[in-house]
């Protein structure tokens, strides 16, 4: 089989998202400014294989936010193949992170809550209760990089 990818893969380029590690890390995240929306894992733009169709650079950014690994594979396809619907559904989510974020913002700077503070409230607002704390921390740590991120600008 190694033999058949390599001759049908032969046309291939390295990601531009993972530069062809199959993974993206820290580092690229920063490059791509992309720290509000990914997190280090197998890469969604090339399905951690670290090569891409010459093509796919030419219709999707390396950059967009909603290509992730949590899409299912048909959402995922339907991205690489500029569907309309999918496209519209990447932009909504896009907004909603925006405005978390811009909450996050409002709730520290304006409000002075700390980031377990804003955990409770985003756990709260959706009517959640009861939490882990690990949950609860991996609200913190995104709160953290919001705030971070705001400062570097």
């Amino acid at each position: 089989m190694k033999f058949f990818n390599r001759i049908f893969r032969s046309n291939m380029v390295d990601c531009p998202r993972c530069l062809g590690k199959g993974n993206v890390d820290v580092e690229d995240i920063k490059r791509l400014k992309k720290e509000l929306f990914w997190a280090p894992g197998k890469c969604a733009y090339c399905n951690g294989i670290g090569k891409v169709p010459p093509d796919r650079i030419e219709k999707l950014s390396a950059d967009f936010e909603y290509l992730t690994t949590d899409l299912p594979s048909w959402e995922r396809l339907k991205v690489i193949n500029g569907d309309k619907d999918a496209l519209k559904r990447a932009n909504e989510q896009k907004e909603v992170i925006q405005k978390i974020v811009e909450e996050i913002e409002h709730l520290y700077y304006i409000e002075n809550k700390e980031p377990g503070e804003i955990a409770a409230y985003f756990f709260h607002k959706r009517g959640q209760f009861v939490y882990s704390a690990s949950e609860k921390q991996e609200i913190i740590d995104y709160v953290d990089r919001v705030i971070k991120s705001k400062r570097k600008i």
